[in-house]
């Protein structure tokens, strides 16, 4: 261990004496923004959707999917504020159908995947007015979202304004939206005990 160590110091070393150009040192930039605006969501019914208790009996075999419900989602800012909502599953992996655009309702007895779900928005107002919903990955580059398109996890949507090319965000005071669930059970094969259904989402506010 000791030989090898020397062998990689005396490698550095002549690498370090033979770039006689290189800069001997090297830069960290911390940046950022404060922004003096603070933009509140809620969601109705404290966010929960309750499916209540399903007769394993009830279920037929493979994916059984349950009435949608629908969430009024609102962001308040303080003022007119340019800003993205954020989706992360909380139980990211355990999606029985493994799609990008699914939401994981957990893991049963066996590790049996428990189901998924699926999130759209619907009837969205940006202060008010009917605004096109766009969505981004990375803040970078936006994309038209149209009525009813899923909601993938990890991305951002936000509204634009009417006519822009690019798609990309206008800075906004209040957003308005139905939000709607969408869940689908993926019966096991068995079942000798409750199986719960977890699923858990968190919605972001990213300030753009």
């Amino acid at each position: 261990m000791k030989k090898r160590l020397s062998y990689i110091a005396a490698t550095l070393l002549v690498a370090g004496t033979t770039s006689v150009n290189a800069a001997s040192s090297v830069d960290l930039s911390v940046t950022g923004k404060i922004t003096p605006a603070a933009c509140m969501p809620q969601l109705s019914n404290g966010g929960m959707v309750d499916h209540g208790k399903i007769s394993f009996k009830d279920l037929k075999k493979g994916v059984n999917t349950l009435p949608q419900v629908a969430l009024q989602m609102s962001v308040s800012c303080d003022a007119a504020t340019l800003f993205a909502v954020k989706s992360t599953d909380n139980r990211k992996g355990t999606a029985s159908n493994n799609g990008l655009s699914s939401f994981g309702l957990g893991v049963g007895e066996g590790d049996h995947k428990v189901g998924f779900y699926n999130l759209t928005m619907e009837n969205v107002l940006g202060d008010g007015a009917v605004l096109p919903v766009v969505e981004s990955v990375n803040g970078n580059t936006w994309f038209y979202s149209s009525t009813g398109q899923i909601w993938q996890p990890e991305w951002m949507r936000s509204v634009s304004g009417p006519g822009n090319p690019d798609y990309t965000p206008v800075a906004i005071q209040t957003l308005a939206a139905d939000l709607i669930v969408a869940t689908s059970i993926n019966k096991p094969g068995t079942l000798t005990a409750e199986m719960p259904i977890d699923g858990s989402a968190t919605l972001d506010i990213v300030y753009l």
